[in-house]
């Protein structure tokens, strides 16, 4: 049986010469760029965490691999030679593009291929925290394409149920076990008003008092205004509000006029509030949400929905952290 013709030997022992001459170890250039910039041993040692005679081994190593001397010991640390500024000069833009190179590797590995993912929120999130979502999302994940659907409570539970969309924001936790959920965040309930309503200036308004204001309440049975009505019930006092909207946006504008209230996360109108258009008052006793993310159980988690998942978790943690 004839065999492959075989490359020269010749041609191999020129590649490993080029690769012994021209190329450097990572880690000898990472603790000699820290040892170079820190001017000593010892202080580099402190801050990369490896002990002095293992940082030596390796500079010595890296000058055996250069064939110049590149840094001269003194007592008060090291200073560099003209070999060693050169690669000094060199070293930082180096170490930067490996990081970079190895930041897009790890960033290829978590990106989804190209689908479709899709979600159902409330008004208050949508309006606070999709935006900022979306932008993060589409951004990282090019190719992915995204389907934010805003609806009420109930609506985004039937979303969900029916298997129309992957994943939910939903106020409440479900005791169905055909749910997965993650608890997001715990918000306090406020009573939001506009400035110039007779409670603005209250430091607090006790449950009771509720039954005084002209409330707006969402449309929807489920979700902050179940909490309300439930929260009211547990004091004895019936709600009646005469104004029921679903959009947040409305509701805001309606409030600005001074005459009705509503109770809302002081999220949903921080903007609102920082510029004085609107007041948020505690409630006494506090009244607080949770807000869940969902998906079916029985619905397996694609790549999309896990970086969706990261994703909103990510800016709620940071709009709370914001907030605060």
């Amino acid at each position: 049986m004839s065999q492959e013709p075989r490359a020269p030997s010749r041609a191999r022992s020129a590649i490993a010469e080029i690769s012994a001459r021209n190329l450097l170890d990572s880690r000898r250039l990472f603790y000699f760029f820290h040892v170079a910039r820190l001017g000593s041993l010892s202080t580099a040692e402190a801050v990369l965490g490896v002990v002095q005679s293992a940082i030596s081994r390796q500079l010595q190593q890296l000058e055996a691999d250069v064939g110049e001397q590149l840094l001269l010991r003194t007592g008060r640390g090291v200073t560099l030679t003209p070999a060693g500024e050169l690669l000094f000069a060199q070293a930082e833009a180096i170490l930067l593009e490996m990081s970079a190179t190895v930041e897009k590797l790890d960033q290829l590995k978590r990106r989804p291929a190209s689908g479709t993912i899709t979600i159902a929120s409330p008004p208050a999130f949508s309006n606070v925290y999709m935006p900022e979502v979306v932008q993060r999302f589409v951004t990282t994940f090019p190719d992915v394409h995204l389907v934010a659907y805003e609806a009420s409570t109930g609506q985004v539970y039937d979303f969900l149920a029916s298997g129309q969309v992957d994943l939910a924001i939903v106020l409440h936790e479900s005791s169905s076990h055909k749910l997965a959920m993650q608890k997001l965040v715990v918000e306090p309930l406020m009573v939001v008003v506009g400035a110039s309503h007779p409670v603005a200036r209250s430091r607090s308004v006790v449950r009771e008092k509720l039954t005084e204001l002209e409330l707006i309440l969402p449309v929807a049975s489920h979700g902050s205004r179940a909490l309300v009505e439930t929260y009211c019930e547990e004091g004895g006092i019936h709600l009646d509000p005469r104004l029921r909207l679903d959009s947040l946006g409305m509701t805001k504008a309606v409030l600005r006029n001074g005459r009705f209230a509503t109770i809302l996360p002081l999220v949903a109108c921080a903007d609102e509030v920082a510029s004085g258009e609107l007041v948020a008052i505690p409630l006494a006793p506090a009244l607080k949400r949770t807000v869940y993310l969902a998906s079916l159980r029985d619905r397996p988690q694609t790549p999309h929905m896990k970086a969706m998942s990261r994703e909103i978790a990510n800016v709620v943690r940071s709009k709370i952290r914001g907030d605060r």
